[in-house]
């Protein structure tokens, strides 16, 4: 009798065991990486709260996310500037987290590359350079701007945040047979035919976006009521500072309203939120270095802008031969004519930029409006750096209607 009461007990310790490995390994399957691979430093815990139903993840994992989310606004900064510059949903800033957990090197399941798995189409239409020795997917700010691109068009195209991430994630393709299999656009009508696996990443962005937002009203609490009186050894420049992070340096004029320039003098109590002025203090001695090459215009290369060159394809001519006389590449010259394939025949006209780096291609001489410092430009024009703006321009202060050349894609 005390043997058919204890044998099921243990069958039942069994099944519970198998059943929390089973979900344990489901649970990994479900992300887009292999999140096993992330290392965090002992000290990270996670602060996560109110986890929803639909993202039951082992508390393992929540110290992974949450680890990869402060290299979200440390390391990866800049991708939320970019978004927001490009008026997309503060949620998308999180796709890199969900798709790639940032491995530069991470390959998807779709062959795709870099933090924000682009695939090699998508890559192509929005401008990277790939061949045997570059791909842009792996440089991950000239991937972010194409991926904003590549979002701003499926925004368009679905006017709806969740089938914009599901598309992003999975292909147009994907999103168009699950609506024609619902017969609907409507996500809550649609989405139960989505695979799992991408409903739970698609949830989890969702989720994340608005863990920041509560995170981020807490901190603007906690940053107005925490200023503090710094001093620093050498005159510091706004334009040298945003080379390394973009501060709200509107905020610390209105700190310090004694402020005539854009320049932190030196040896002179500054009040910044205490997080703002840890950053400059840290990084002082890199800023003080750059910003002296930068007002000697050591960055300063400038090269023409590239004009077009209109080229007349003669009898026995092949696309290849054309590219090496004229040092470009095929892939370039099929871009720059909308080539299909290398095909090209008499008297057909090519258009060439000869002699030009990629850069280049995307050039303009641009009129100053009412911006008067470089920080305000690359604010404004986030495919610029402070220093890319200085390698074609001398570093000088702005007027009203001057030209001055930037990067405008």
């Amino acid at each position: 009798m005390r043997t058919l009461i204890v044998k099921p007990f243990f069958l039942l310790l069994i099944f519970s065991i198998s059943l929390n490995f089973f979900h344990a390994q489901t649970n990994k399957d479900l992300f887009l990486f292999d999140i096993s691979k992330i290392k965090t430093k002992k000290a990270n815990k996670n602060n996560f709260k109110d986890l929803p139903e639909t993202l039951d993840i082992s508390e393992s994992y929540l110290n992974k996310l949450n680890f990869l989310l402060s290299q979200k606004n440390t390391k990866y900064y800049y991708i939320d500037s970019i978004i927001k510059a490009n008026k997309l949903p503060p949620s998308f800033s999180c796709l890199p987290l969900v798709i790639s957990g940032y491995q530069t090197n991470h390959k998807s399941e779709f062959s795709a590359r870099g933090i924000w798995a682009l695939s090699f189409i998508a890559a192509l239409n929005k401008g990277l350079a790939m061949n045997n020795y570059i791909d842009e997917r792996l440089n991950d700010k000239v991937a972010t701007i194409a991926a904003v691109e590549l979002l701003k068009t499926f925004s368009k195209k679905y006017k709806s945040d969740n089938w914009t991430l599901l598309a992003f994630i999975t292909s147009p393709n994907y999103v168009s047979n699950i609506i024609n299999k619902a017969k609907s656009n409507k996500w809550v009508v649609a989405k139960k035919l989505i695979e799992y696996k991408y409903l739970f990443n698609i949830n989890l962005i969702n989720w994340l976006s608005q863990i920041e937002i509560k995170e981020s009203k807490n901190s603007l609490y906690k940053s107005q009521e925490t200023l503090l009186n710094f001093t620093f050894k050498e005159d510091i420049l706004f334009d040298a500072i945003s080379h390394f992070k973009v501060l709200n340096f509107k905020e610390i004029n209105k700190k310090n309203p004694f402020l005539i320039g854009q320049v932190l003098p030196k040896k002179y109590k500054i009040t910044l939120k205490e997080n703002m002025g840890n950053f400059i203090l840290k990084y002082e001695d890199k800023i003080i270095a750059f910003q002296d090459s930068m007002l000697k215009d050591l960055f300063y290369n400038p090269e023409p802008i590239s004009t077009n060159v209109i080229y007349n394809v003669k009898y026995g001519d092949v696309l290849g031969q054309i590219a090496i006389d004229n040092n470009v590449s095929i892939e370039d010259l099929m871009k720059w004519n909308n080539l299909s394939n290398s095909m090209i025949y008499q008297e057909q006209k090519l258009t060439l930029f000869s002699n030009s780096k990629k850069d280049n291609e995307n050039i303009y001489l641009y009129s100053i409006n009412k911006q008067k410092y470089f920080w305000e430009l690359v604010e404004e024009f986030p495919q610029n750096t402070i220093k890319k703006i200085c390698k074609y321009n001398n570093y000088q202060e702005l007027n009203y209607q001057q030209k001055l050349k930037i990067i405008h894609k």
